[in-house]
């Protein structure tokens, strides 16, 4: 980012009406002065961003659908939707995220999507709970509509106009069914397009604009548990509350219900199917990790990894893959590796011991090593 003197030289230099350029110099220090990267304009966006100011164009009046809609299984059965941008939009919305969304204030109960945090550091947090309450919102970022994207973008400083296309930058219509909308002062014909964009699942921007968005059902939340005592997380769409306190079934049932109310007081809804309630003397389960005096992986996990392994070593890695009905050896590894990955942010010690033994198979195999699983 230049320095003022040369941004105002750069404008003189280029011909910029003394008026114009001295109001993009105030504005420019303003949004400075609030710590917002400076952005004036969809033009600036595409000079900062290196896009053409053509395709920007077409984003935000919904004249192109910048995303391929792909179904990711689920290590639980069925598939999860995802929204991928193409590769300019998606350097768009990393540069959005980079510059602009990751300076935003996140709420300390929410884990996900932020840098130097992770699941282990969320599940840490009910070490040692007698009762857990366990929760799901649905359809998290689909909740979250461009509107509420808007005032992320307004409460960071931007101008209403600013704001208001970095929303549709950053979202996508699919929700045909909700009214369309316009920030206050948009005056662009083209802007008015039926239908209401929300976050896509895929996006890079959209975690972080999802937690923004959910700033105030953290502090419902939070508000809640401390005037009862409980210990509240919530890593993306998964809410969890412990307590160490006398507690009983009727009291966490009633934990559910107000929980439920706030969730739809703050504009989400719950996932009734996938609340739990998790009594004393059963597995205490949070983010798929063991919580009692620590954290740990789930035994059925560190079994899976150790049959992999073990299968791999005794009947090689594509007859393993193979049998385990993978598409291919790479999506066997690929597989493989991501599971390793987890296991070494959990259980540091005995996961290196697979990473060693893993990196061997793949030598064997005539493949490179994995350097990042050491």
């Amino acid at each position: 980012m230049i320095s003022p003197h040369l941004y105002h030289q750069q404008g003189v230099d280029l011909g910029v009406e003394p008026s114009a350029l001295k109001r993009a110099s105030a504005e420019r220090a303003r949004l400075r002065a609030q710590g917002a990267y400076p952005i004036l304009s969809l033009g600036h966006l595409a000079s900062e961003t290196g896009a053409s100011y053509s395709y920007l164009r077409e984003i935000v009046s919904r004249s192109r659908d910048p995303y391929r809609s792909i179904a990711i299984p689920k290590a639980t059965g069925g598939t999860r939707p995802i929204s991928a941008p193409e590769p300019i939009l998606m350097d768009v919305q990393r540069w959005i995220l980079r510059n602009i969304l990751d300076k935003l204030p996140m709420h300390p109960a929410s884990y996900a999507y932020r840098s130097k945090t992770s699941i282990v550091q969320c599940a840490s947090q009910h070490m040692g709970a007698r009762w857990l309450v366990k929760m799901d919102l649905h359809d998290f970022f689909g909740t979250v509509g461009e509107q509420s994207v808007y005032r992320v973008f307004r409460k960071l400083g931007y101008n209403k106009l600013v704001s208001f296309e970095l929303a549709r930058i950053t979202t996508r219509t699919e929700d045909l069914e909700r009214a369309p909308w316009l920030a206050a002062n948009t005056v662009i014909g083209s802007y008015a397009v039926a239908g209401m964009g929300v976050l896509p699942q895929g996006g890079p921007t959209s975690g972080s604009l999802a937690n923004a968005a959910a700033t105030r059902l953290d502090q419902l939340l939070q508000k809640f548990s401390l005037q009862r005592s409980l210990n509240y997380t919530r890593y993306s769409d998964d809410l969890t509350f412990s307590s160490l306190d006398a507690f009983d079934r009727p009291t966490a049932e009633a934990v559910v219900q107000e929980v439920s109310g706030l969730v739809r007081k703050a504009g989400f809804v719950t996932h009734r199917t996938k609340t739990r309630i998790v009594p004393p003397g059963s597995r205490k389960v949070v983010l798929g990790l063991l919580v009692d005096d620590s954290v740990r992986l789930m035994p059925e996990h560190r079994r899976r990894i150790e049959v992999h392994l073990r299968g791999c070593e005794k009947f090689g890695l594509a007859n393993h893959a193979a049998h385990r009905k993978f598409d291919s050896v790479f999506a066997f590894v690929d597989h493989l590796a991501g599971w390793l990955a987890f296991a070494l942010g959990v259980d540091k010690v005995v996961a290196l011991s697979w990473c060693r033994r893993f990196n061997e198979i793949l030598e064997r195999e005539g493949l490179p090593p994995m350097p990042h699983l050491v």
